[in-house]
């Protein structure tokens, strides 16, 4: 076996397609990016998710390209119910979410070599935009830093992952969510990978998408807005017991009050520290239950170093050599004229 030059044989690479065109053109590409991976990699898959009722048009591309693993779900299922899939399937130590549209923008060989090297999650990036398309972005870039994601009108959907950083994301609450924008968060270390001029704005992915994922970057806004009701429930507890006071105060300090004012007074402030009470209580309550899903989802390892290497171990035990084996020849058939001999 010929061996090439500069080859890592170190990491096992995974890249995943979540809504591969089945086209010829699309076909093509694929091939020529498994021929760069191989030209870098000695170990990789390519993984293609494709709907159940559509996936026979694939069988071609499995036949042609080495190590690629075709994956068929039921019809129906979502663009990024796909990528959870792909994420969840993939073996490799560095995954690489991508799409079509975006590999001939981006160096894919790059963002898994900077992903190794760094540590870190490497998210391809659109080149600036128009100061309108900002501000069209607006409002959904300051809904993401006000839910934990790093939100942004540059963001493509093209991210390498190490092992470690993937299965934190996946065992986030929303990991579709998370697999599309990143965490804001310090234990998530991300970088950036600017792709060529002249890709397309995001036109791989349809209005109802984006709108879905506005509705789960709202839902997972209730955090938030939940620290917001607890505090303004504890004002309001507070606002009542203090009318509580004044009511009693005036009731015993002023000789002549208004008819039925001190008992609508009393029945006001206590229903207002009822009321002030229970959402306090009802919002913490929700508050530690959210707690206790969230505790830990990115986790605190960072990354391993030894110098285990347990596969030469085994082979250098074993006396085994993977590349330069030399042809064994077989063993001659033994005839009746041997075993007299022998017995």
């Amino acid at each position: 076996m010929t061996r090439i030059e500069n080859r890592r044989e170190d990491i096992l690479v995974s890249v995943c397609f979540s809504d591969l065109p089945s086209d010829p053109e699309t076909f093509a590409a694929l091939r020529a990016l498994a021929d760069r991976l191989d030209a870098r990699f000695r170990f990789r898959e390519i993984i293609v998710v494709a709907d159940a009722d559509t996936h026979e048009a694939y069988f071609p591309l499995v036949q042609a390209v080495a190590n690629l693993r075709l994956l068929a779900v039921q019809p129906g299922c979502g663009y990024y119910d796909k990528r959870i899939v792909a994420a969840e399937e993939a073996i490799g130590d560095v995954v690489l979410l991508t799409r079509s549209e975006d590999i001939g923008f981006l160096d894919p060989v790059a963002m898994v070599e900077r992903a190794v090297a760094g540590n870190r999650a490497i998210l391809g990036v659109r080149p600036a935009p128009a100061l309108a398309r900002k501000g069209l972005w607006a409002p959904v870039t300051v809904l993401g830093r006000m839910t934990g994601f790093k939100v942004g009108p540059r963001d493509m959907q093209t991210i390498a992952l190490p092992r470690t950083m993937l299965n934190q994301l996946l065992a986030h609450p929303n990991p579709d969510l998370a697999l599309r924008f990143p965490p804001r968060d310090p234990r998530f270390p991300l970088a950036f990978l600017e792709a060529a001029p002249g890709i397309a704005q995001s036109r791989g992915s349809t209005l109802l998408q984006r709108v879905q994922l506005v509705q789960k970057l709202l839902i997972h806004l209730a955090p938030a807005l939940l620290s917001v009701v607890t505090i303004t429930a504890a004002l309001l507890a507070l606002l009542g017991v203090a009318f509580v006071i004044y009511v009693l105060g005036a009731w015993v300090l002023v000789d002549e009050l208004a008819p039925g004012w001190l008992t609508t007074s009393m029945m006001l402030s206590l229903t207002a520290c009822f009321l002030g009470v229970s959402i306090l209580g009802l919002s913490l309550g929700l508050q530690q239950i959210i707690a206790r899903q969230d505790q830990g989802t990115l986790g605190n390892l960072a990354r391993e170093v030894n110098r285990i290497d347990l596969f030469g171990q085994v082979a250098s035990d074993l006396n085994v050599d993977h590349d330069s084996l030399p042809p064994q020849p077989a063993p001659r058939p033994m005839e009746t004229s041997d075993v007299r001999q022998r017995g």
